[in-house]
């Protein structure tokens, strides 16, 4: 929820993704990173709402109308530009554009030694505060431009393991991430936000099942008390934190602290209001998980995560009908990411509609083929009668489990779903032992496909894991 201290509403403003102008493609990395950098500055002031990366990179590479930009992306300004680096020398130019009328309200072009990016950024960043006039109790804000390193390599690198961690891809591109994260920390062994990328990128193979959690969350748990030990007022440390304490360590009071933690740093950042939206639904209070999920999604409309968070709000909450067209709007968003298929298709099953659940299903195995979307499409043919098919893919997912990035509840729950009662209770008290988010909703799979004749006393007692 926005700081309810705030005399006024937030002043919005998007900043889209610097164009590469240098002769080598390879510099992507750093005009992206540089204008990464510039939103998580502006992001921290308070009255003025930034749009987040995911929805502003949307435009990357594309021409449009500032003020249909606007318009999707509910902004009042939007800055844009283009960046080029030549040997030592850096040019950035930057203009910030009224989008109610398309008029450039400020404009200026830097050119200066590559070592002098950070005060450049610092430069913008206030050059856009002044030109849209924040003020806060008759006072300009103070922006608080923090430094986490002073080396140019070491951000240079920083920047680079954020390309990668961003694309929001398999173990390849996280594992090239922590070697650019591993390679700034080398560095400069105190840039402790390097740390909160390595946490990020361990807990995301291992959320994703990418990794087993034998191997990742030990990296996880090891990066973040190294980053909050060096700096202890990151965010993103804590996010990191709230998210393992809900997902694995199933200890909720803890995990509050650390998002309230996290929203104090910074309320403005999309990824925790949607993570935070998905706590609140998994504690029993549904209006305020909508509410969170809302503006996650007004900070970040295009972001295809926080889309997928919302759905799984309203799936908790038995809106079915909602959580299907929510989506269907993330299919739209991008019909490569399988996560808007398989959260389609999971609803379309409790709503009991099989043929349209089996192609938005088959859909989600064709683009990402593991535990999550074998067990979805198992659990469709269970439940519709399709036994054989169901078996089919157990035994898929047995040569998969192998590999230990097939979950014993995915398994499970295939095996319920064909009444397989014994094995499926082996599976689900493996389950639990390991501590497998999926056991967090349990009790909603158990209330949506387990009821009837395939419901089971023992199950309600793996229903509620929190702590």
């Amino acid at each position: 929820m926005l700081p309810e201290n705030l005399p006024f509403a937030p002043i919005t403003v998007a900043v889209l993704p610097f164009a590469n102008v240098s002769n080598d493609p390879e510099e992507e990395y750093f005009s992206d990173g540089v204008t990464e950098e510039i939103i998580n500055v502006l992001s921290r002031v308070p009255g003025l709402q930034v749009a987040g990366r995911t929805s502003s990179f949307t435009f990357k590479g594309k021409i449009y109308d500032p003020q249909w930009i606007g318009g999707q992306l509910q902004v009042g300004h939007i800055l844009e530009g283009s960046l080029q680096t030549s040997a030592s020398q850096l040019h950035i130019t930057a203009r910030l554009v009224n989008t109610g009328d398309g008029t450039a309200v400020w404009s200026e072009k830097y050119d200066r030694d590559l070592e002098d990016i950070f005060d450049v950024q610092e430069e913008i960043a206030q050059a856009i505060l002044g030109a849209v006039k924040v003020e806060l109790l008759g006072e300009k804000p103070v922006l608080a431009f923090k430094r986490y390193t002073n080396n140019k390599e070491a951000y240079q690198l920083y920047l680079r393991a954020r390309f990668y961690h961003n694309k929001f891809g398999g173990s390849d591109d996280y594992q090239k991430a922590i070697g650019y994260f591993r390679a700034a920390l080398e560095i400069d062994p105190t840039y402790a936000i390097a740390y909160s990328g390595i946490a990020s990128c361990y807990l995301n193979m291992w959320f994703y099942r990418h990794m087993p959690a034998a191997k990742a969350l030990p990296l996880m748990k090891e990066a973040t008390g190294q980053a909050l030990a060096l700096d202890d007022a990151i965010a993103e440390s804590y996010l990191a934190l709230a998210r393992m304490q809900m997902l694995y360590e199933w200890d909720f009071a803890a995990a509050s602290a650390s998002f309230n933690k996290a929203l104090e740093l910074n309320w403005n950042t999309a990824d925790l209001h949607g993570q935070y939206a998905l706590y609140l639904a998994l504690t029993d209070h549904p209006a305020e998980a909508e509410e969170e999920a809302a503006l996650a999604l007004t900070l970040e409309p295009f972001s295809l995560i926080n889309n997928f968070y919302a759905a799984y709000v309203y799936w908790i909450s038995a809106r079915f009908d909602l959580a299907v067209e929510q989506g269907r709007k993330l299919v739209a968003l991008d019909p490569s990411f399988w996560g808007g298929h398989m959260i389609t298709g999971l609803n379309l099953i409790t709503l009991k509609q099989y043929p349209a659940a089996q192609d938005a299903l088959e859909a989600a195995l064709e683009i990402n083929y593991n535990g999550i979307t074998l067990s979805a499409c198992g659990v469709l043919f269970g439940l519709s009668g399709e036994v054989e098919s169901a078996r089919d893919i157990l035994t898929q997912m047995n040569a998969l489990h192998q590999t230990g990035v097939v979950a014993h509840y995915d398994m499970g729950i295939v095996n319920a779903s064909i009444g397989e009662t014994e094995t499926a209770l082996a599976h689900f008290q493996a389950a639990t032992d390991k501590h497998e988010p999926p056991m967090l909703f349990f009790k909603y799979i158990i209330r949506d496909w387990l009821s009837g004749n395939l419901f089971d006393e023992r199950y309600r007692k793996l229903a509620d894991v929190r702590r």
